[in-house]
């Protein structure tokens, strides 16, 4: 509501060059955002209802539909609108969305497509669990129930420090330690407040992995 978004600064090869000079691999550091890189005004496309019945009962339903009325098209007798949020991804190679960027074929919409779905329950340890089973699966070469069940880290801020579950080698932890990590012992379950699941596609058969946590 209150800036706007430099994107051509973020997507640009010397943007990225300046914050890959940052990272020392000999010492832990904390980063902080870029000056000058906020968000772009854009009109509301959310609605969000909460109903509570009489005896506690609650529901909250939020819908994105992408822009004034979504596709446009309401569905007969239900009352809701069906959104365009697929204006993120690419309809056609070239043409600009309704936020006025343009994309090419990889990012298309097409059936068949995904290879993963991964996500995760857990606060702010969401965002770094996911980040992991996606390196363990591609990276790695793990299956979802290993990737899953692997020892998981997560590192919000320097100073909270380096959380590792049980599972990491000794030595491990001690080039950690020695880089400037804080380290951090989950508790006594040796397990991190964080649950991953994810399921993977490989040559049409599903691959899940359930978090045990």
């Amino acid at each position: 509501d209150f800036v706007d978004v430099k994107v051509d600064k973020l997507l640009s090869k010397e943007y990225a060059k300046e914050l890959a000079a940052k990272i020392d691999m000999d010492h832990a550091k904390e980063y902080a955002p870029t000056d000058g890189i906020e968000a772009k005004e854009y009109r509301g496309c959310t609605s969000n209802f909460t109903v509570m019945d009489k005896y506690g009962n609650v529901i909250s339903q939020t819908q994105t539909i992408r822009n004034w009325w979504g596709s446009g098209v309401v569905i007969p007798g239900r009352g809701f609108i069906m959104n365009n949020a697929m204006a993120d991804f690419s309809a056609k190679a070239g043409v600009r969305t309704t936020q006025g960027l343009a994309y090419g074929m990889a990012n298309a919409i097409r059936p068949g497509k995904p290879v993963l779905s991964v996500g995760a329950a857990g606060g702010p340890r969401i965002i770094t669990s996911t980040l992991q089973l996606i390196i363990n699966n591609l990276d790695y070469g793990m299956m979802m129930d290993s990737a899953v069940k692997h020892p998981h880290m997560c590192c919000l801020t320097l100073n909270q420090g380096l959380e590792l579950e049980e599972g990491f080698s000794p030595d491990t932890i001690k080039l950690l330690a020695a880089k400037g990590h804080i380290i951090k012992n989950t508790t006594d379950f040796g397990e991190l407040l964080v649950m991953p699941n994810g399921i993977r596609n490989i040559d049409g058969t599903f691959f899940p992995g359930g978090t045990s946590r």
